[in-house]
Parts: structure tokens; C-alpha cells; sequence
């Protein structure tokens, strides 16, 4: 009788367990009576994400430069002795970023988190899971064909080492912003609406061997709302963890929703727009002095 009693009271241990560990389901509804102060300040903060979007919304008009610089540098390396190839839109870039044309792709967006297949299939998993644990606003992400463009800033991880200063790796981080072109017709003033948004951030310390990788997209920029919002974070070669937003606790002692929207994310949007906005006046600066010099060559030519 003992024996079946220890075994009776290590069954229920373990099944105590095993119910302690399942991740906790976030109940959005009693959260929003629990604490209305901070579902006020985080919808706040959503209004200041939004706004940032429709900043960033303003500088579409560069994804045809960019896709005419990638056309023309392939031109180039094919016939490098033509001068017509070497023309660049965007000349200028702020200090330790590139920027190129990107064109919506899953292979694009999702290789560095393993098979992308899989990847999506995870990801309608925890969407489907968000719903059921009555977060509406949550949604699967389509792909489309839009065309986009991305904005890199790089820096490299330094060692300080006795004999001398070591470059052991590298931190990127990248704002992609795909848009939807609604006027296809020529000779007519383009529009582009922002209707997807993605960052990554990659750090590499090649004498630790680490390799962090986090992915963020939002597949609706065009309202306030970010319970859509999906987070892969993969660590190494390590399966790759994948959170949706609107899943995250906002309480008092896990106020996890408003921190990533407070501290990283709108502070993010507003460093990528300064350099976003700094690309588009080199660009427009670009342009006008070669006006100016068309119209210098011009007086000149009256000096006779």
C-alpha cells in the first residue's frame, strides 16, 4: 500500500507540474478592467506608431529609384564600359547604412529562421492559437508581390584586447517598408500606400559563436491596431520561437505590450524615418544641383 501511495503522490506531482508549465493564456478582456490605466497609455503609444507609419509612408516615391539603381547595376557589371549604366537615383546614404530594392518574398523575409515552409505553417499555428484565446485582431500574413524597400544600418562588435582592437562581428538592423502602388496609369502622379512593414536585426559574434536573428512584421500599418503584430526571435541554430503581440501580457508586473511599443518599437520607427528622411534629401539635393549645372552651362553659353 505505501509503494502504490508513493507512486499515487509522484503522479500527481508530476501532473502539477506539467500543468504549472503550460504557457499561460492571456485574458485581454479581464486585463482591460484589471489595469485601464495602462491599456490608456498603450493605446497612446499605438497612436505614436501610427503616426510614425504615415511618416514613413512618405517616402515611397524611392522604391522606383531603387529598382531603377538595382536594374541599372546589373546593366553595369554586364557592360562595364558603357557610362549610361553607371547613373545612380540614390547616390548618398547616411553613415554606415545601405539601401536597396526589395521585392516580397517568404524566401526573402524568412530564410534566416529555418525551412519557410515550416516557418509559416508555425506561424498560422500561434495566429489560429491567438484567436482562439480571443484576441480578434489577430491574422495570419499573406504574401503578395509588392515591392519594397530596405534601409540598413550596420555597426561592428568590437574587443578590446590587450595587444590591440579586434573586430569579432557585426550588428544590423533594417526597416523594409513594402508598398501598394494604386495608380498604374503613365504620366500620372504614382501613389503609394504603406501596407506592410518589416525590421530585422542580426547580430553576429563570430569568437563567441552566437548569432542572434529577430524578425518583426506588421501586416496592417494602415490602422492603429498591432494585436497582428508576429515576432520571431531564433537564437543560433535553435528552433526559431514565434510570438504574436497581442498574446503579450500589458499587467502591472508584466507590462510586456507597452515596453516593446514604448522602448524599442516607436523608438525604432522614429531613428529609421530621420535616416529614411535623410536618403530622400540627399536624393531631392542630388537632383537639384544638377539642374544647377544645366542651368550654369546655360548663362555661360551667353557670354559670347
Amino acid at each position: 500500500m505505501k509503494r502504490i501511495a508513493l507512486i499515487t503522490a509522484g503522479l500527481i506531482a508530476l501532473l502539477i507540474g506539467s500543468l504549472s508549465a503550460q504557457p499561460r493564456t492571456v485574458n485581454r478582456t479581464q486585463e482591460a478592467a484589471d489595469y485601464p490605466d495602462l491599456q490608456a497609455t498603450e493605446n497612446q503609444h499605438q497612436k505614436n506608431i501610427f503616426e510614425a507609419y504615415k511618416r514613413l509612408a512618405t517616402v515611397g516615391w524611392l522604391v522606383q529609384m531603387a529598382q531603377a539603381d538595382r536594374a541599372t547595376g546589373f546593366q553595369e557589371a554586364q557592360d562595364p564600359l558603357n557610362f549610361e549604366y553607371t547613373f545612380r537615383f540614390i547616390k548618398y546614404t547616411p553613415r554606415n547604412t545601405y539601401i536597396r530594392y526589395v521585392k516580397e518574398e517568404p524566401q526573402f523575409l524568412l530564410n534566416s529562421f529555418g525551412a519557410v515552409d515550416q516557418i509559416r505553417g508555425a506561424i498560422a499555428n500561434k495566429v489560429q492559437a491567438a484567436k482562439s484565446a480571443g484576441v480578434t485582431g489577430a491574422t495570419d500574413i499573406q504574401f503578395q508581390t509588392r515591392d519594397g524597400i530596405e534601409l540598413t544600418q550596420f555597426d561592428f562588435i568590437y574587443a578590446n584586447d590587450p595587444d590591440q582592437r579586434r573586430a569579432i562581428g557585426s550588428r544590423r538592423k533594417s526597416l523594409t517598408l513594402f508598398f501598394t502602388q494604386t495608380n498604374q496609369q503613365p504620366d500620372a502622379e504614382q501613389q503609394f500606400n504603406l501596407s506592410l512593414v518589416v525590421s530585422r536585426i542580426v547580430e553576429d559574434n563570430f569568437r563567441q559563436g552566437v548569432r542572434n536573428v529577430q524578425l518583426i512584421i506588421d501586416p496592417s500599418p494602415q490602422d492603429e491596431k498591432m494585436d497582428d503584430v508576429i515576432i520571431l526571435d531564433r537564437y543560433n541554430m535553435k528552433p526559431t520561437n514565434i510570438t504574436v503581440l497581442g498574446m503579450m501580457s500589458n499587467t502591472t508586473t508584466n507590462p510586456h505590450r507597452m515596453i516593446f511599443k514604448q522602448r524599442y518599437y516607436s523608438r525604432m520607427l522614429d531613428h529609421f524615418y530621420r535616416l529614411y528622411s535623410m536618403v530622400a534629401n540627399y536624393a531631392s539635393k542630388d537632383d537639384n544641383d544638377y539642374n544647377d549645372e544645366v542651368l550654369q552651362r546655360l548663362e555661360h553659353s551667353m557670354d559670347y
